[in-house]
């Protein structure tokens, strides 16, 4: 009984973070951190780079404040098997940042009367 028990347990682990933006934002600096001293790499990808970092790390701050974002990073990308999740967590993460600058941009284009779309375009929820 006990041994079904711990079976049940292991099954439910999810061996990865389930916040999606704490994803975006590792796997975002394991590519800058890579990034960082390659010659081949533009200065301006490598800043885009640090921009989606920073936006990640915003949107976690806002709701989590109080939270070890430094230890929870060091869990995640030292984790057996990471690297596996990091494409498809990069292209996710690519899909949500482009949004969001596009958005960014269009606060420019904006009519002179000062009205935008206060809501802003529709964001992936954590």
């Amino acid at each position: 009984m006990f041994s079904f028990l711990l079976a049940a347990a292991a099954a439910n682990q999810v061996p990865f973070s389930k916040d999606l933006d704490l994803r975006c934002m590792s796997a975002y600096l394991v590519v800058a951190g890579d990034a960082q001293d390659d010659a081949s790499i533009p200065a301006e990808d490598k800043a885009g780079m640090q921009a989606i970092v920073m936006y990640f790390l915003g949107k976690l701050y806002a709701r989590r404040p109080d939270a070890d974002l430094r230890s929870e990073v060091t869990n995640l990308v030292t984790a057996p098997g990471y690297s596996a999740l990091l494409t498809a967590d990069i292209e996710r993460c690519s899909a949500e940042a482009e949004e969001r600058g596009k958005y960014l941009s269009s606060l420019g284009d904006a009519p002179e009367t000062g009205k935008t779309d206060p809501a802003g375009p529709t964001a992936a929820k954590p």
